[in-house]
């Protein structure tokens, strides 16, 4: 079975088309909550607190702000899958501030949440082949991340992005 979970890199897939990568790459990524004057901020707020109350909150203390998410998921070696050729970012793991981060999932009605070591990614890329990942991806299409490994990160300022770091795709 293959392996498509990275322990050395998360990716931040470009959902939307590439319009905000110029932003990204001067401002880096940012969680919504950054945009408090924003409608889908307002509209999004008690989601994301309910999300870090869940999942962070008991690790890593009172609500700091919506999160970035990112996957650990080599999308590129899943043809077919909707994210196979999107533009994404490669964020090396070492630009992520692990003490404000948390890799989770959920699998057989059990959600783990844990601190993001290269330990917990590489459980999860044991756990999670490609198999798994293409069954489970995108079962709630209004969360399509919301079972396979994601992790949430809650910056302080943000993620800086150095340009070399985004990868071109078709879509």
């Amino acid at each position: 079975m293959a392996t498509v979970c990275r322990v050395d890199v998360l990716y931040h897939y470009m959902l939307g088309g590439q319009e905000a990568l110029p932003g990204i790459l001067e401002r880096g990524l940012l969680p919504l909550s950054a945009f408090p004057e924003s409608e889908r901020w307002r509209q999004l707020e008690p989601f994301f607190r309910s999300l870090y109350a869940e999942w962070a909150e008991p690790l890593l203390g009172p609500f700091r702000n919506s999160g970035v998410f990112l996957s650990p998921i080599d999308f590129r070696q899943l043809p077919g899958s909707v994210l196979h050729n999107r533009t994404r970012i490669a964020v090396p793991l070492d630009a992520i501030p692990a003490d404000r981060s948390v890799l989770t999932y959920e699998l057989e009605g059990k959600r783990t949440v844990l601190p993001l070591t290269p330990s917990a990614l590489e459980q999860a890329a044991a756990i999670w082949t490609a198999d798994l990942v293409s069954e489970w991806f995108n079962r709630n299409p209004q969360m399509m991340f919301y079972y396979v490994p994601q992790v949430a990160v809650f910056p302080e300022n943000g993620i800086a992005v150095q340009p070399e770091w985004v990868e071109h795709g078709d879509k």
